[in-house]
């Protein structure tokens, strides 16, 4: 009896230390997943709430760069999501719309093109990355790697060591925060614009009946998968090419092959590069680079697919339909942070101060160097509260406001003051022992003892720092 008894515990030990090491390999695979974006994208699309999503975008970089779909949210009330990862095949494509129905009920399904251009077997090891490891584990993330990688290497790349086996070394703070993975967090909808410039003399000349060429043997393969998919479960369809300026003649003879073969199948084919000048892409500002639509190109192609979804397929308005919050939330979410971009291009103090008064949902933290009684734009800082008055200061000193109430003052003494710590950062204001007054950012001072004030932007909406300005009398910001 004793002999079973103890058999059963060390059985149950056992059981404990292999449960136990299960939850720590998951733990693990988490936090150390790679945050690329189609990462970003796959991760985010698993937050979303069930059958919410009205539309969705597959493919390429060329799609989370130039598919905005704030605007279709603001514009028409499109509940979209960019499901997009760089340089994704149509196979990946493919996969990820099959994964899509397990999780959503879209109305369409809208793929992009660019990955019909690849005739590789099997397109590099990032691209797997990028494109299948954050697909939650099922046959059907199997078969997308099997589809992506020499069979030889397939039981590797289904335990992700070439994938993982030294994220450590680049792990940061957001690594270990479910929801932080770019603006927008865990209402994050997968869109990723560029906001360079490249300048370009013209569009690209894209014939209108250019030939057909050869397309190669997987993509067409890929793409009759995602015909039968739509027509099975009722889904309507769109080819399109999110335009780019580093276009070829080459990759038009394949464009004009998927768009006889959409013809034949009734699929809606939307040549972005051939239809710019229809939605007025200016070649001397909506270009990022050769590749990319920057965000006002990105505008300006999203405005003709929304009326086209509104007009041509009748895709409800959802504003008000509590179900969607989570898009007016994202679209909060880029507002706040266009609004820190704005903030951080100022280079005068006082026009700063005046942005400041506009308001935002900021937390400032405002310091002062013990200098700051001769600089004239202290009283145009009081004028960010009522209760700002920094010539209460002894000598150096910090403010923290929120919406122009005083949430915070420092002290004469030399003692740890303020913290607030949130999902990303720890904010703090202290005072060492040798009388200087500092803000930290997760350790990192941010207010340099040479400048009369240092005001540390905290957007609240986005958990992260929207700008470090400092300025002495001249008025001139300094970063």
């Amino acid at each position: 009896m004793r002999k079973g008894k103890a058999q059963m515990k060390r059985y149950i030990r056992y059981f404990a230390a292999a449960a136990a090491a299960v939850l720590i390999f998951v733990g693990l695979g988490i936090v150390l997943e790679p945050n690329y974006d189609g990462n970003k994208a796959l991760k985010g699309f698993y937050r979303q709430e069930r059958n919410t999503a009205d539309v969705i975008f597959y493919g390429s970089s060329h799609v989370y760069a130039g598919i905005n779909v704030i605007d279709l949210w603001d514009d028409y009330g499109i509940a979209a999501y960019d499901l997009a990862g760089t340089m994704q095949t149509l196979w990946n494509s493919y996969y990820n719309m099959r994964e899509t129905l397990k999780y959503q009920s879209p109305k369409v399904m809208v793929v992009d093109l660019y990955g019909a251009l690849v005739e590789e077997e099997y397109y590099t090891v990032t691209n797997v990355i990028k494109n299948a490891d954050s697909m939650r584990f099922s046959f059907n993330k199997l078969q997308n790697i099997w589809s992506s990688v020499p069979h030889d290497d397939f039981a590797s790349y289904i335990l992700a060591y070439p994938l993982r086996h030294d994220r450590y070394k680049s792990l940061e703070r957001e690594d270990y925060v479910t929801g932080a993975d770019d603006i927008g967090g865990r209402w994050y909808k997968g869109f990723h614009p560029v906001f360079g410039v490249t300048e370009y003399d013209s569009l690209p000349t894209v014939p209108e009946n250019a030939a057909p060429g050869r397309i190669f043997w997987k993509n067409r393969e890929y793409l009759n998968r995602m015909v039968e998919l739509a027509k099975e479960n009722q889904i309507e369809l769109i080819f399109t090419v999110v335009p780019y300026a580093a276009w070829q003649a080459e990759d038009e003879e394949v464009y004009t092959w998927v768009e006889a073969f959409a013809a034949e199948h009734g699929i809606a084919f939307v040549n972005g590069n051939r239809k710019a000048g229809e939605f007025a892409l200016d070649p001397r500002t909506d270009y990022a680079e050769g590749s990319h639509l920057n965000y006002s190109g990105a505008s300006k192609f999203t405005e003709y697919l929304g009326r086209m979804l509104r007009d041509d397929y009748g895709i409800e308005d959802r504003r008000q339909d509590a179900r969607y919050v989570s898009w007016q939330n994202y679209s909060d979410c880029w507002a706040a942070y266009l609004q820190d971009c704005a903030l951080a291009r100022i280079t005068d103090a006082g026009e700063y101060l005046d942005a400041l008064k506009e308001g935002g949902d900021y937390v400032l933290l405002i310091s002062v160097d013990d200098k700051f009684r001769k600089n004239p734009y202290i009283d145009a800082l009081r004028g960010l509260s009522s209760e700002c008055d920094p010539f209460g200061f002894e000598s150096n000193g910090t403010y923290v406001l929120e919406a122009g109430q005083l949430l915070y003052q420092t002290p004469n003494e030399p003692e740890y003051l303020w913290c607030e710590e949130t999902d990303s950062l720890d904010v703090a204001v202290v005072r060492n022992y040798g009388g200087q007054m500092q803000v930290l950012v997760n350790n990192v001072q941010q207010n340099n003892n040479a400048n009369d004030v240092t005001i540390v932007v905290y957007d609240r909406i986005n958990d992260r720092v929207a700008d470090t300005a400092a300025f002495n009398s001249d008025g001139v910001i300094l970063r």
